[in-house]
């Protein structure tokens, strides 16, 4: 008899498209492997019942006869079903407050969860990972929250012309939108009460690649962390052009001694010799894309005090 596996409808969240496996390749896994695969009817897939019915794919409603479901995001606790085996981004390997109920329903159920997270090669690296897209579309996402905010502060601005990632038909349409608010911003400016406008890249993964492909679609002027504390508004570009900053770890952390050179294998051996630095840049920066990797043994990026701080006074940047 084949296995049957079933690739489940996100409903976690409302503007989640994305599904584990495409149609192409629930055909070939099918038939290459003889499994029986069925997909759970959804009205916002990013490929439709049609697209997976044409690759002789049954599009259906009830997964309960399926002992293997594959999602994207959580299940959420009342789709749970006992004993089957489930794959999906949990996020409770770090210990999330917010997914311990739905973990522990899992344990109760004697359902097996298999993680996407905890599927690495030999040298202990994940081999399934979606980085350079939580870049595109979280740079896509800020641009519009910029634009959002500035307009509520009563400053009319170019960035009200960015949509949210969902509300773009696909990648290239997105692209071809913002390279056409760039060319405005490089023709008509940025409101002077925004410039210089900076915005700061904390890492230089995927994450961080993905974010600066989308911001790179705008004029851009890259300048160092060292530049900050004298970039002003008198800057050549700084009416028609954003400027990037990329941090690295030497620019977030420091060693606990100060006679000591910051050094990179140090510090990712010995993290508890370094102390967060990062926020130093703050003062200069309007928007910070926070795209590192983070476990409790590095020092923080940003505390919660020092957000606090930020705001007792005027209004920062």
């Amino acid at each position: 008899m084949k296995q049957k596996v079933g690739v489940r409808r996100e409903d976690m969240y409302a503007w989640e498209r994305r599904t584990p496996i495409v149609p192409g390749d629930a055909r070939a896994l099918a038939g290459e492997h003889g499994l029986d695969i069925v997909v759970q009817s959804s009205d916002k897939r990013v490929f439709t019942a049609s697209d997976y019915e044409d690759a002789g794919i049954k599009v259906v409603e009830d997964l309960s006869s399926c002992p293997v479901i594959f999602g994207i995001k959580e299940v959420p606790i009342p789709v749970l079903e006992a004993e089957k085996t489930y794959i999906f981004f949990s996020h409770t390997i770090k210990g999330q407050a917010y997914n311990m109920p739905m973990l522990q329903k899992i344990l109760d159920l004697s359902c097996t969860l298999i993680d996407y997270e905890k599927i690495t090669d030999e040298n202990g690296r994940r081999l399934i990972f979606f980085g350079n897209f939580a870049g595109l579309a979280g740079m896509i996402d800020t641009l519009w929250t910029l634009g959002q905010r500035l307009s509520s502060q009563g400053i009319d601005n170019p960035f009200t012309q960015v949509k949210r990632a969902l509300d773009y038909s696909d990648l290239e349409t997105a692209k071809t939108e913002l390279k056409k608010l760039g060319e405005k911003i490089a023709r008509d400016g940025l409101p002077s009460e925004i410039t210089p406008l900076v915005i700061g890249f904390a890492g230089y993964g995927n994450v961080s690649r993905g974010a600066q492909e989308i911001l790179g679609l705008l004029p851009v002027e890259e300048i160092s962390p060292s530049d900050l504390p004298t970039l002003t508004a008198s800057h050549p570009r700084a009416s028609n052009a954003i400027f990037k900053v990329v941090f690295k770890e030497q620019d977030m952390a420091e060693p606990l001694d100060s006679s000591h050179p910051f050094d990179l294998q140090e510090y990712y051996a010995h993290p508890e010799q370094f102390r967060g630095v990062f926020d130093r840049h703050l003062p200069y920066l309007d928007v910070l894309m926070n795209c590192i990797y983070w476990e409790p043994k590095y020092p923080r990026l940003l505390s919660k005090e020092q957000v606090r701080e930020m705001y007792s006074g005027t209004q920062p940047r």
